[in-house]
């Protein structure tokens, strides 16, 4: 019996630290693992522009047929990425229209937000040392989610 209230007791320590972790919601994506996962859906991935920062992997993925590209970085600690991060959000005013909503939510290793105007859709999402940053127009707003849902960003 005792051995069994250990156990309990040791699981529920590892969902309260997963949670409060964020480690059950957001996965941290490598750069083998963002083109992996792209290059199946049908993207084609470029490892050889030049992103806006200066970071350890820039990757971009793009397809045919979507009118938006996937910008993923890949900076050498957390706090370049919060640096990037922090330099987007001051650069949305410039990217989208001013009736724009903007949405953000943060936890211990990642922020996400979400900028909405009546046509654009914007979404630059952190996990630890890693970006994704996306513009696109409202039409493709659920495959835009669907996709980063899929990464867990």
């Amino acid at each position: 019996m005792k051995s069994n209230k250990s156990v309990m007791l040791g699981l529920l320590i590892i969902i309260v630290v997963s949670f409060a972790t964020g480690c059950l919601f957001y996965n941290l994506l490598e750069p083998k693992d963002f083109k992996d996962h792209f290059a199946a859906l049908g993207y084609s991935i470029s490892d050889t522009e030049k992103g806006k920062y200066e970071s350890k992997s820039y990757l971009v993925a793009t397809k045919e047929d979507m009118p938006f590209k996937i910008e993923y970085y890949e900076f050498d600690n957390d706090n370049s990425a919060k640096i990037a991060y922090k330099k987007y959000e001051k650069e949305i005013p410039l990217m989208i229209s001013t009736d724009s909503t903007n949405n953000e939510t943060s936890g211990a290793f990642m922020t996400k937000m979400v900028v909405k105007s009546e046509k654009e859709f914007i979404i630059i999402s952190r996990v630890k040392n890693t970006l994704i940053f996306i513009q696109g127009t409202t039409e493709y707003e659920n495959e835009i989610n669907t996709l980063l849902d899929d990464i867990k960003y």
